[in-house]
Order: C-alpha cells, then structure tokens, then sequence
C-alpha cells in the first residue's frame, strides 16, 4: 500500500501544472480580406508563470506560436481542414537596455516595450492577428464550417532543462485542444 502512496505521489508531483499558463485565448472572430484571404483574429491574453519570467530575465529568448485552421464539419467527432496558417513571434529581455523585444519571425518585424507587461501585450498582438489563404470555390454557404486556434510555446527553443521541464508539467501551454467558433 505505501509503494503505491508513493508511486501517486510522484506521478501527481510531475504532472501537476505549474500556475499560469502562457495565455488565454479570450474570443476569437474573423473578417475577410478578399475572396482568398481570410483574416482571423484571436484576443490573447498572455500571463507567464514565474520559471518563464525568469527565464527571460537570464536572457532566454520565448519563441510562441499560434496555429488557426479552417474547418468543415464532416460528422459529429470529425473535422476537414480546409486551410491553415501559423505565425510565430518571439519574446526577448535585453538587461543593459532593460527592454524587452519582440520579434515577428515570419516578417521579421522588431518593437521594443520598455516592461513586460507592455511587451506581452504586442506579443499578443503580433500572435492574434493571422491570414489563412483559402482557395476560391472552397467554402460553400451552408455547410458547417468553423475556426479553430491555439497558441502554444515553442519548447524546442527552450534550453534544455527547461524543455524538461515544459515536457513533464505540460504547463507551458494553453489549454489542451483548440479553441473554435463559428464561420459565419
């Protein structure tokens, strides 16, 4: 009885979360750009735990990215992707200049934000704003189609001790699955 006392209390140590997840997605919604660009848009808000805000205080860089599908619906569980897009951004501290940067790595787009709270909140800027490019003829009215997006923290871009860390807790990640609404 104690050997699985302690087997359940190690199992519940390395899987517990840590508090704070990088972000929430808060709502999501959409615009069309064009016949072939559509536009979505995820309000974010980003929250780091404190193993991540030291992290960055020892110059480790934060590479996030945000993956947004479209999908239409085929049966109750199931789902076809009709398209998808990702953005990654990263998230920088630079301590002689006491900003922090963040960096677009698709475009290659550089702000400075003189604290953290202003640098999470160009970095969920930068992550809410994606384009999906649809192919004309693809989304027909009528049948079920919907978004989905998460944003996730890049863990192969974390030292290793960290990566470790992100494998066992899972906790630096938003919630589990995707966040979805509808097209309309």
């Amino acid at each position: 009885m104690r050997r699985w006392a302690g087997v359940a209390l190690l199992l519940s140590l390395l899987l517990m979360p840590a508090t704070g997840l990088p972000s929430e997605i808060q709502r999501g919604d959409h615009l069309w750009e064009d016949d072939d660009r559509l536009l979505a848009r995820l309000d974010l808000e980003m929250n780091l735990p404190e193993v991540l805000i030291e992290a960055l205080a020892n110059g480790v860089g934060l590479d996030f990215r945000v993956e947004v599908r479209l999908e239409r619906q085929r049966g109750v569980f199931t789902d076809r992707v009709v398209a998808s897009a990702a953005r990654r951004v990263r998230l920088e501290y630079y301590a002689l200049s006491r900003h922090y940067l963040v960096t677009d790595l698709d475009q290659g787009r550089v702000e400075l934000a003189p604290t953290l709270g202003d640098g999470l909140e160009m970095l969920a800027r930068r992550l809410g704003r994606v384009v999906l490019e649809v192919e004309p003829g693809t989304v027909v009215p009528g049948l079920g189609y919907s978004l989905a997006g998460r944003v996730l923290l890049d863990q192969a871009a974390l030292p290793l001790p960290l990566q470790w860390d992100a494998r066992l807790r899972g906790a630096y990640m938003t919630r589990f699955g995707w966040y979805r609404w509808p097209l309309e």
